[in-house]
């Protein structure tokens, strides 16, 4: 795997996919505190703007110790963030990451996390050279679960790990 030294900023017709910033705490806060974006998501949500910086400080140093690449995904036409793409837990000797995202449920069922799921693995196969990508999803999760498959996911055969299902993409380098 060829981790980068410098925080990659992708782009897409539509998205610009950026590293967070501390302009983004107020965005931060009301995506990870959406009840609708949380309803399938276990995790602690931010409970202040303080709890967003801690957060943006977190990904910003994972991505410095080679752990984490957090991606802003801001729309190009108004500069506003709608959402987060993540390749986490990286394992350089393995060339293995694990995917997330979650977008701003008034941009959803637009086609912009197709969009930036596409962009994002496209860096993961091409630059980082990532041989497998896995995805942990909730079991009731469809469009999610829709996403994976039509990115050639496949669900794996010990699929449940409480409520969520591991979804595995195995890269072939040529």
């Amino acid at each position: 795997m060829n981790y980068p030294t410098t925080f990659p900023e992708l782009s897409s017709e539509r998205l610009t996919l950026r590293q967070l910033s501390f302009k983004d705490k107020r965005d931060i806060f009301k995506l990870r505190a959406n009840k609708e974006v949380n309803k399938l998501i276990t995790r602690e949500t931010p409970k202040n703007l303080n709890d967003a910086d801690a957060f943006i400080q977190t990904c910003l140093d994972e991505f410095e110790k080679g752990n984490r690449i957090f991606w802003a995904i801001e729309q190009k036409e108004t500069y506003q963030m709608i959402g987060t793409i993540v390749f986490h837990n990286m394992n350089v000797a393995s060339s293995y990451a694990e995917i997330g995202y979650e977008l701003n449920p008034d941009y959803q069922k637009e086609g912009f996390m197709t969009e930036a799921t596409e962009a994002v693995l496209a860096f993961g196969k091409n630059t980082l050279n990532l041989k497998t990508i896995e995805a942990f999803t909730h079991k009731d999760n469809n469009d999610s679960i829709t996403l994976l498959e039509k990115h050639q996911f496949i669900l794996g055969d010990d699929d449940l790990f409480g409520d969520n299902r591991v979804f595995s993409l195995n890269i072939n380098q040529e």
